[in-house]
């Protein structure tokens, strides 16, 4: 070790153990998300986790304490890093109109920008239809925490008058939801065929024409 290298070393702050705790836990999530998107979760184990974040399997237990424990961490943070970072800021817009614009753009554009995150999150959805219940369970709640976003937005809207006062703001939220969905599987299953860049203002069109027409109940 050469004199600059050594000083460097010693110049750099030791990291405590929470820091290192918290750094081995956002590299297994991260490996876990990269695992599911390209296999599953039901065909991931623990041990594959381990191994691609360049650690054991009884580190990802020790840390997630199961499986199931480890689905909650990775939904938690696509959640929070979607819902949180990248939606909140809509919540500033200064009408509903522009603010749910804002959210069918980003959350659309996340496709192409986080791909991996996104597809992992699809990847399980899918496995939630069929018989497993942690993961029923958990994207029930994260898609109950995303139509009630969109509810409240619609609501805003009809409160100010911008949207009809016959909207049902709940059900606005599921068809929202419903239509971003729709686009977003379809742009992951055959990216070449769709040009989201075009497609965005088209879903905003459509999720607005269903709020501000006359005969909307």
């Amino acid at each position: 070790m050469n004199e600059t290298t050594e000083t460097t070393r010693r110049a750099q702050p030791r990291r405590t153990q929470e820091e290192r705790k918290a750094q081995s836990e956002r590299r297994i999530i991260r490996a876990a998300m990269e695992l599911f998107a390209t296999q599953g979760y039901l065909q991931t184990t623990m041990n594959q986790v381990g191994q691609a974040a360049g650690y054991t399997g009884g580190l990802v237990s020790h840390r997630f304490g199961s499986k199931k424990g480890l689905l909650k961490a990775v939904l938690m943070h696509i959640s929070q890093r979607f819902l949180e970072d990248q939606l909140r800021p809509s919540a500033d817009a200064p009408s509903a109109e522009q603010a749910l614009r804002s959210v069918v753009e980003i959350y659309l554009k996340e496709v192409t920008i986080r791909q991996s995150r996104i597809r992992a999150l699809y990847v399980i959805m899918g496995e939630a239809l069929g018989a497993v219940p942690e993961v029923q369970t958990e994207i029930a709640h994260l898609n109950e925490g995303f139509r009630l976003r969109l509810t409240k937005l619609v609501q805003r809207g009809v409160d100010n008058g911008e949207f009809n006062s016959g909207v049902d703001s709940e059900a606005a939220g599921i068809l929202i939801l419903a239509l971003l969905r729709g686009v977003t599987m379809q742009a992951l299953a055959d990216p070449k065929a769709i040009d989201l860049n075009q497609v965005i203002p088209l879903v905003q069109a459509s999720a607005l024409t269903g709020l501000k027409s006359p005969t909307a109940t």
